[in-house]
């Protein structure tokens, strides 16, 4: 398993760097977030987390479908909360099978979210939680522990 490491709090993480198209490292993740969008904050489900955004997955809906999100990210482990504004850079819609009451298909939504905005403490905050997983750095930095 070359680029990848088992991080100590049992996700698989993948540094990612080997796609050009990567600024940063992520980190392949089991967590919630909370999607706000117009007047409603959905429920969704983090798989990957980086420093500058996110991959979530969560029912769509096409009420509450919008390019610009706003979200509660929970970082596991360390009981910690932060705001962000979010950019949808892509969304994957696949099937779930059935149909909503009015008739529409129901799908399941994969997307990736640029942060575009945060507190600056937020920003220092998640950069840290995503380094203290690479050995090197966690090693020079005695970060969260």
């Amino acid at each position: 398993m070359a680029g990848k490491l088992r991080a100590t709090r049992g996700a698989l993480y993948d540094f990612g760097m080997n796609d050009p198209r990567r600024l940063g490292p992520r980190l392949a993740i089991d967590g919630i977030c909370g999607v706000v969008t117009q007047h409603a904050m959905c429920p969704a489900t983090m798989v990957e987390l980086s420093s500058f955004g996110l991959r979530l997955e969560r029912p769509f809906d096409p009420k509450t479908a919008s390019r610009t999100v706003q979200l509660e990210i929970e970082l596991p482990g360390i009981d910690e909360i932060m705001w962000a504004r979010g950019h949808v850079a892509f969304a994957h819609l696949s099937p779930m099978g059935g149909r909503h009451r009015d008739g529409q298909p129901r799908l399941w939504c994969r997307a990736g979210i640029r942060i575009d905005g945060a507190a600056g403490r937020d920003l220092r905050l998640l950069r840290d939680y995503i380094m203290s997983y690479i050995p090197q750095f966690a090693a020079r930095h005695a970060l969260f522990g």
